[in-house]
């Protein structure tokens, strides 16, 4: 199945797709369901309606099944902040509560969650990251007091994917009644992932990066138990029912995650999403994970061998202090990465290869 997910990439001759933690290139199944849908919309235009209903569905289905979740447990959003904006700034906040997060978040997770205990009262409470920008769980539980209400934290951290041990952390925040939201972005479809199984309360993340999706689609997962407690954020005729149903000041609003989305899907965006999902589900996500890993481990110590500070903590992000002439001779290539933290970022993919790690290891020798 390795070699079926790397066919599904263009064969680019020119360039190395290299900062597959920033934007991925999309999948051939993502690219002819855009291409599918767009020429259905410019032939039949309202007659497609409840075919591509049913795709969405299907896509909420497939991405059900990599979260770990139920289908009715999941609401689309424009982005991962627009997901998350929706939780928290409708969770519960009192003044003197506290969440926690670690103090290297990347700004979708940050800033909607220091906005929230602002307009709260409430304290948000940086944890201090550990060596090399490592992020031992034992760090956040200690941070833990009574006043503790949220953890909100990325599941993988950007700079140099390292990853929280989110099942430990999980056996803690069920004990001590503690809400836990997990930013899946970093590592939905590059690591096996449960947010049932787990004990996650939530999850949000979005089509671009690991999912091999266009850039448009946040998505939002929350256990049904907490449904009835988080209220819509935007308001809309999907709120309560379909865009077809007349206006009631009576009407209730929709029971599950469906009542997040107010209004019409980005449909493109949705249903590629879902035919790359179905790609990862298809391919599994351990025989992706295992490819990943063994080119960002080579990756990784190809560049120790050269001299350079190598940043890796198990996971696609290879981080490496860079010398006078790196950053130039990897444009040269060329060959994109990210500017991230101590030096600069690599991220394979499972549909790169062997030869285009040696050819940049080769070019900054």
């Amino acid at each position: 199945m390795l070699k079926e997910f790397k066919d599904q990439f263009h064969k680019d001759t020119l360039r190395l797709h290299l900062n597959n933690a920033g934007l991925a290139p999309i999948s051939r199944a993502a690219r002819d369901r855009i291409l599918y849908w767009g020429n259905r919309f410019y032939e039949e235009g309202f007659y497609t309606d409840a075919d591509y209903v049913a795709d969405i569905f299907h896509t909420r289905q497939s991405l059900a099944k990599l979260i770990g979740c139920d289908h009715s447990e999941i609401a689309f959003f424009q982005s991962t902040a627009g997901a998350i904006s929706q939780l928290c700034f409708h969770f519960p906040l009192k003044a003197g509560d506290e969440v926690l997060t670690w103090n290297q978040e990347y700004a979708s997770n940050l800033y909607p969650w220091q906005e929230a205990c602002k307009r709260a009262g409430a304290n948000l409470v940086l944890v201090e990251s550990g060596e090399r920008l490592s992020t031992p769980v034992e760090k956040l539980i200690a941070a833990i007091t009574d006043k503790t209400k949220m953890i909100a934290i990325s599941w993988l951290q950007f700079q140099t994917g390292a990853r929280t041990d989110i099942k430990a952390l999980s056996k803690i925040t069920k004990e001590k009644d503690i809400f836990l939201f997990v930013d899946v972005m970093q590592g939905l479809g590059l690591h096996e992932f449960n947010m049932k199984e787990w004990g996650v309360d939530a999850v949000a993340g979005g089509s671009h990066k690991w999912l091999v999706s266009p850039v448009g689609v946040g998505y939002f997962a929350l256990d049904s138990k907490h449904m009835n407690m988080i209220r819509p954020h935007n308001v809309g005729a999907y709120t309560f029912g379909t865009c077809d149903d007349p206006a009631d000041l009576f009407c209730m609003p929709k029971k599950d995650a469906l009542k997040f989305e107010a209004g019409s899907k980005q449909v493109l965006e949705i249903t590629a999403l879902g035919a790359s999902v179905d790609l990862i589900l298809k391919t599994g996500v351990k025989t992706i994970e295992t490819e990943v890993l063994r080119l960002s481990t080579r990756l990784a110590e190809g560049l120790r061998h050269l001299g350079f500070d190598v940043h890796h903590n198990g996971s696609a992000h290879v981080n490496f202090v860079p010398k006078n002439d790196s950053a130039d001779k990897l444009k040269s290539l060329p060959c994109n990465f990210a500017v991230r933290g101590p030096g600069l970022r690599l991220s394979p993919h499972a549909f790169n290869t062997d030869e285009q790690i040696e050819r940049v290891l080769q070019t900054l020798k």
